[in-house]
């Protein structure tokens, strides 16, 4: 099998400056979206990922209004999505279309999960959800106490696990090497670095795919929003697979829709599924839904109704008889808007409780910080790779670092408030309640999380205007999920490291004063070592200021 790469320029141009929000209801104009198309962007609504909060903290994604004199590669489906939002055509340079010849060898009739599967023909996606749409019905039809439910029931669940599984994830895994080394990295430039570890690809790597799916999703959501706008609504909220929208447009949104249905069934593509429900949202997937009457709040008896995300990595600070502790939380955020109870309520009911998080020894950066504590200790009592153990968060400055609290896992999680700890970054051991985060802390600042990827502080937020002064090229993002707690670790950045020495020998003392290097002498350090040496260390604070800013 290969892919045909086609010229289209020309006729992109012309599609996009005609396309209506009524052709993509049409199945055959999505076959026509696996393009990709080289812009100049200039105040277009797109994809931007970008450090919002400014803090090295990592790259996150918002769709925003995005202006740059770099020509960029977006996915057909985004630059439709901008038209849809703007009325005005992307100012497109280059389009290319990929067109698969033939059919992979080796592919054979399958059995997945007692289903026949034929890959010549099949669309296997197509295939298991409607495999699982035939086992709802029957599930409804099933008496509660039959004994084929849990057969039928554990099936569901595994054709739903294979599907996420399969719709994306497979096709842009990538496996970061242990080590440094040399390599080219390509994109708009390319060059060749020595400051990064190599990504090998998985065995179904396939980016094209990967950019596909995830960009036709966004355009997906973006006809939602266009949509709602037509009738004179707009949505509250948007997710990976959800819209949150005012009740007496739901029904007529979900319409819309189905004639994009892809099965030989009819499964609803979009279903109201949550009605009469208040949202309060704080920042991206910081939100809940809920009951709100005569001065009550009540959650959803089915299923949670609120986000977890910067909250579910807490350990429960109540004792045992709290099962429902994030419930607990929620009702408090809530009752802080209703104004029900006052921050210094919040305050007192948590000061004495800690934020702490189980996370596991999975790398030897980890283990190597209970060396001090596992001295002398019999191997039965040391901690071990894979074990368990407990960490909170700075609070506390010292010797210029941030003391982070480590401790042997326990399941009384606040005891280790009270006992000896160890710094993450010292070895040291230390005590003392001061260095863990009052709980009472962690819930306030979450109520105050700004959300970084718009402009405004209440309300309907509006897009940020970006204007891209340059291009960074990074790798994988989720690794090493395990020690974030610890420290931040995103993903790494390719760097140019002759790019970089040459703009580092052209700076002024004056431009290098407002990138954050003060002193002369520093600079001239920077410039004599590329000069005698041809080397630049990508590590030092100094450096890793103007790596941030030129």
């Amino acid at each position: 099998m290969t892919l045909e790469i086609q010229d289209i320029t020309e006729e992109t141009i012309g599609f996009v400056s005609k396309v209506k929000l009524s052709d993509l209801q049409n199945q055959d104009t999505w076959k026509k979206l696996v393009v990709m198309v080289k812009i100049q962007p200039d105040d277009d609504i797109l994809p931007v990922r970008m450090d919002y909060k400014g803090n090295n903290t990592g790259f996150n994604v918002g769709i925003n209004y995005l202006s740059s004199n770099s020509e960029m590669w977006y996915s057909l489906p985004d630059v439709i999505g901008s038209y849809l939002l703007t009325g005005k055509a992307p100012k497109i340079i280059e389009a290319v279309k990929f067109v698969p010849k033939g059919a992979q060898k080796g592919l054979r009739k399958s059995g997945v999960l007692g289903i026949d599967i034929d890959p010549l023909k099949d669309n296997v996606v197509q295939v298991l959800v409607e495999e699982r749409q035939k086992i709802k019905e029957k599930l409804k039809k099933t008496d509660k106490n039959a004994p084929e439910l849990q057969h039928l029931s554990s099936r569901a669940q595994a054709i739903k696990i294979l599907v996420n599984a399969l719709s994306y994830g497979i096709f842009i895994e990538l496996n970061p090497e242990d080590k440094k080394s040399e390599f080219q990295v390509y994109g708009l430039d390319n060059f060749v670095t020595k400051e990064n570890r190599f990504e090998k690809s998985g065995k179904y790597f396939h980016p094209l795919l990967a950019v596909m799916i995830t960009s036709g999703a966004r355009l997906f959501l973006t006809m939602a929003e266009a949509r709602l706008k037509e009738l004179g609504a707009i949505h509250a909220y948007m997710d990976t697979d959800s819209v949150f929208v005012p009740p007496d447009k739901a029904q007529e949104l979900a319409e819309f829709f189905q004639p994009l249905n892809p099965y030989n069934m009819d499964i609803p593509l979009l279903k109201p599924e949550k009605k009469d429900l208040w949202f309060y949202g704080i920042a991206s997937k910081r939100y809940a839904l809920y009951y709100y009457e005569n001065g009550k709040i009540k959650f959803m008896e089915d299923e949670r109704s609120y986000k977890l995300h910067g909250l579910g990595h807490l350990t429960n600070p109540f004792p045992n008889s709290v099962e429902d502790w994030q419930a607990e939380i929620w009702q408090d955020i809530l009752k802080l808007h209703y104004r029900l109870i006052t921050e210094r309520d919040i305050e007192e009911k948590y000061s004495n409780l800690y934020a702490i998080s189980q996370l596991t020894v999975s790398t030897s950066i980890v283990l190597s910080r209970f060396k001090k504590l596992n001295e002398r200790k019999p191997w039965k009592e040391q901690i071990k790779p894979f074990n368990f153990f407990l960490v909170s968060f700075q609070v506390i400055i010292e010797d210029d670092k941030a003391v982070k609290p480590l401790a042997p896992f326990t399941k009384d999680y606040q005891k280790i408030v009270y006992e000896p700890f160890i710094d993450y970054d010292s070895g040291e051991v230390k005590e003392g309640s001061q260095y863990f985060k009052p709980l009472s802390r962690t819930i306030l600042h979450y109520v105050e999380h700004m959300e970084n990827k718009f402009d405004g502080d209440i309300g309907v937020l509006k897009r940020k205007h970006i204007q891209a002064e340059g291009l960074v090229y990074i790798g994988k993002e989720a690794n090493n999920i395990e020690d974030q707690p610890l420290d931040v670790i995103g993903a790494q950045v390719f760097v140019n490291e002759e790019e970089i020495k040459q703009k580092i020998l052209g700076l002024t003392p004056e431009e290098a004063r407002k990138l954050g290097v003060k002193h002369r002498s520093t600079l001239k350090r920077m410039k004599d070592r590329i000069m005698k040496d041809g080397k630049i260390s990508l590590d030092t604070k100094e450096v890793k200021k103007l790596l941030n800013r030129i």
